[in-house]
């Protein structure tokens, strides 16, 4: 996917999806989907805007679930082709909703705006869905308002999708997303406890910036270099072994290989069980050996 700062031009005609995306859930989805659209029928491109960094984290809100990184790769797996980002700065911040329409119009060739029912943006959210319709009409600009969407009777948001994160309720989270919850990052040395009794673990540092899944352990998949295999996920401490810090920790089925330092995407389907202190490695092998057999079952039955 390419990518284009916020202020910088681009010949290419575009449709533009506007939003934060923060999660890429299936309301985002289907705003995607109409300005793809969009897209095909006027010939151009479709391009998403979205902020670089955390808004939440100068506003004060949870921890954010994807990294940018992470976003624009959702983003990618729906069929997107640029993205157009910016940081989410006090500059930003004090942009006027008809600054931040200009700057996008003058800079791209847009020939299309998409946005949810539900959108804001502008200092002080001054702008919504209304705003720039009327903005886009003035300028023969079209421009779609994409209903929100429900679940329970209830609007999907990112909100819900850390509260289901923040409960361990990975399945309720992933109902509501475009694709599995999951997390890229480099596999990194750790201290190898698991060799030493037949469980090797493919470990990803911790980023305290995000929200992850409650502590406990997770029916998971892990794909590197385009190949995909099932494991077992340990999010948080490690009590068997007195060790406090949180960390995420893979055991992989069916691997043999060296995979340090390479790129992986973890994605989470279940959570197995909480996190318990076994008193010795010898038990906790034998619950590793149970959790295996489920995570086999698990994907058979509910996830092929």
């Amino acid at each position: 996917m390419k990518d284009l700062r916020f202020g910088e031009r681009y010949a290419a005609p575009v449709t533009l999806a506007l939003g934060f995306f923060d999660c890429v859930h299936l309301g985002h989805a289907a705003v995607i989907s109409r300005a793809l659209e969009e897209a095909a029928a006027c010939g151009g491109e479709c391009a998403v805007f979205t902020f670089s960094n955390d808004p939440g984290a100068l506003l004060g809100k949870k921890k954010r679930i994807y990294t940018f990184r992470e976003r624009v790769a959702a983003l990618d797996d729906l069929g997107a082709d640029l993205v157009v980002h910016a940081p989410f700065d006090a500059a930003f911040s004090e942009l006027s909703a008809e600054e931040f329409c200009r700057i996008l119009t003058d800079t791209l060739d847009v020939k299309a705006l998409v946005c949810g029912e539900d959108y804001t943006y502008g200092a002080h959210a001054s702008g919504n869905a209304g705003t720039l319709a009327a903005y886009a009409a003035a300028r023969g600009i079209r421009c779609d308002v994409v209903p929100v969407l429900k679940s329970d009777g209830e609007k999907i948001s990112s909100t819900r999708v850390k509260e289901a994160l923040a409960a361990g309720d990975i399945s309720a989270a992933n109902a509501m997303l475009s694709e599995p919850y999951f997390v890229l990052g480099k596999v990194s040395h750790a201290h190898g406890r698991g060799s030493s009794f037949g469980y090797p673990t493919a470990n990803i540092p911790y980023d305290e910036t995000r929200l992850y899944p409650a502590p406990g352990v997770y029916a998971t998949k892990l794909t590197v270099d385009g190949q995909t295999y099932l494991g077992g996920t340990n999010i948080g401490s490690k009590p068997t072994f007195g060790d406090t810090a949180p960390s995420v920790e893979t055991f992989i089925l069916d691997f043999c290989g060296d995979i340090y330092g390479r790129d992986v995407k973890l994605a989470f389907f279940k959570r197995l069980r909480g996190i318990e202190d076994f008193g010795s490695a010898e038990a906790l092998a034998a619950q590793l050996g149970r959790d295996k057999e489920n995570i086999r079952a698990l994907f058979a039955e509910e996830y092929q």
